[in-house]
């Protein structure tokens, strides 16, 4: 509150000071005008000595009273009523010597009283308002009785008279719409100030480095981290300062009209002992383009990196070693049971062995096709040819079971391998999951918006909501014989071709829906 009081005080200080200044250069306006057109328009003046007299005061007065102002700046509120009295005192004797008002001194009533209304408050500018009232209408019945003055202007003394209460009127009415104005700033001003600093203290407590550089190549922003990774001191934080002279490594480095937006690289400098990883992003701000640069302790994102690597890599471990462990168990106790067993039984313990054996060597395929990092080739793939092909080639024992329907002649960019191992997993769940066995499940391919959709659907149980959130986890399966695996690879699949894989709920069945960006057909 101290702030906002001193805030208002400020500025109602530079009002009077303008105010002061406008007040001197009328009156000593009005004091030449008399002077250069007297000999022309005396007949003007009906006491034309008191007029001067007046103005000489009136100039000389201002004169004073501006200088206190500027130079003693305590008691302002009394310097402003002293100030008023001699404008409202001044102009009802230059009226007076102009045997009544007319249209140039009443506006500078006018104004005087609206400044008034301004610069003081509301019970002082009335005081102010009613001793104007009181000087232009009153003085006209002190002439009369002492035979100086007519009444012959008394029409015009009311109606000024009663303009003066408006003017008061609508100047206290600004001055609450200004003070409204002025809370409302200051709030604002409290509220932007308390962001600046959340901001600043973010980023100064912040591991991350930021320098934001602009056209130029100057530091517009960095923050204590940045500047401690690149070796520079803690003062240019928040000076903006040529790149050049700061960090003249990193300006050599930098190809400034070559920078791309999400371009990374590795920077080494002599003046830090940092390995450093920036990360290039562009800023479009308003008439302006500017660049920050996170910047990482390469060693230290290497090591979460590597962390990473060891806890995905514990966490698939213990995932293969647990889809093993049924399987192996079941091995151990056939293989027991295989030496007191007559033949029949022998036989089925066999089988049995085999068929966990398979198992075993199904997850074990399936977990290295996951884990092995095999490029994608992606291709032009034109759908309406390679539909029906895929379906021939490599579903041919179940192509009448599916009904597909292409939209029209559209062409996608994908691994061709990937999106046939894609869609033999969708496909081949579709077909276990579908009701009756032997009805048709849909595939169909449609254009939406600059996207091509795949959607493969059936007509079974579709997926319990409580399985959802791990529908794409690996080993998740709601099959005894299944290994989780067919849908995690497929998304994977999709994700390294910039395709998306997505489960769409239905009203009966399940829907599987590839979504990848649509191209011009060659």
């Amino acid at each position: 509150m101290t702030q906002k009081n001193h805030t208002f005080e400020f500025n109602q200080y530079h009002l009077g000071i303008w105010y002061a200044t406008y007040r001197l250069i009328i009156a000593t306006c009005l004091l030449l005008i008399f002077v250069l057109t007297y000999q022309r328009l005396n007949t003007d003046y009906q006491y034309p000595k008191l007029y001067l007299y007046v103005l000489i005061g009136y100039v000389t007065i201002n004169f004073i009273q501006l200088i206190l102002i500027k130079k003693i700046k305590s008691k302002i509120p009394q310097q402003f009523i002293l100030l008023f009295t001699a404008d409202v005192i001044a102009l009802s004797l230059l009226t007076l010597a102009m045997d009544g008002p007319n249209l140039h001194l009443s506006l500078l009533f006018v104004i005087t009283i609206f400044a008034a209304s301004l610069l003081l408050d509301a019970q002082k500018a009335l005081v102010i308002t009613l001793i104007a009232v009181i000087s232009v209408v009153y003085q006209l019945f002190l002439g009369r009785l002492f035979d100086f003055s007519s009444l012959n202007n008394i029409g015009n003394s009311a109606l000024l008279a009663f303009l003066f209460f408006v003017v008061y009127g609508s100047g206290q009415l600004a001055v609450r719409r200004f003070q409204l104005l002025e809370n409302l700033n200051f709030s604002q001003s409290l509220e932007l100030n308390r962001l600046q600093n959340l901001n600043r203290y973010i980023l100064e407590q912040i591991e991350l480095g930021y320098l934001v550089l602009d056209d130029n190549c100057h530091i517009v922003l960095s923050n204590p981290a940045a500047c401690m990774l690149l070796g520079i001191p803690p003062l240019y934080a928040y000076d903006k300062s040529p790149l050049y002279k700061v960090q003249p490594d990193l300006f050599e480095l930098l190809k400034f009209d070559q920078l791309k937006n999400g371009e990374k690289f590795q920077f080494e400098s002599q003046l830090s002992q940092y390995h450093m990883h920036i990360e290039v992003q562009k800023l479009i701000v308003p008439h302006q383009t500017l660049t920050l640069l996170v910047i990482q302790d390469a060693r230290k994102l290497n090591q979460r990196v590597q962390q990473l690597k060891l806890a995905a890599l514990g966490q698939l471990s213990a995932s293969i070693a647990h889809e093993i462990r049924n399987p192996l168990a079941a091995i151990v106790q056939a293989n027991e049971l295989l030496a007191d067993s007559d033949s029949d039984q022998q036989q089925h313990l066999s089988q049995m062995i085999a068929k966990q054996a398979l198992r075993i060597d199904c997850i074990i395929q399936d977990t290295l096709n996951m884990v092995r990092n095999k490029e994608t080739y992606p291709t032009q793939l034109q759908l309406n040819q390679f539909i029906p092909q895929f379906l021939q080639e490599d579903l041919a024992d179940v192509t009448q079971q599916i009904k597909y329907n292409i939209q029209d002649k559209m062409a996608i960019t994908f691994d061709e391998a990937q999106l046939r191992q894609i869609l033999i997993n969708l496909l081949r769940n579709a077909i276990r999951h579908n009701v009756p066995a032997d009805a048709k499940i849909e595939l169909n391919v449609y254009s939406h918006e600059s996207n091509v959709r795949i959607d493969v659907r059936d007509f079974g149980s579709g997926v319990a909501s409580q399985d959802l959130a791990y529908l794409f986890q690996p080993f998740f399966s709601t099959e005894i014989t299944g290994t989780g695996l067919g849908l995690y690879l497929s998304r994977s699949f999709c994700e390294a071709n910039q395709a998306e894989l997505s489960y769409v709920e239905q009203k009966q069945g399940a829907c599987f829906r590839i979504e990848c960006p649509r191209v011009a057909l060659n």
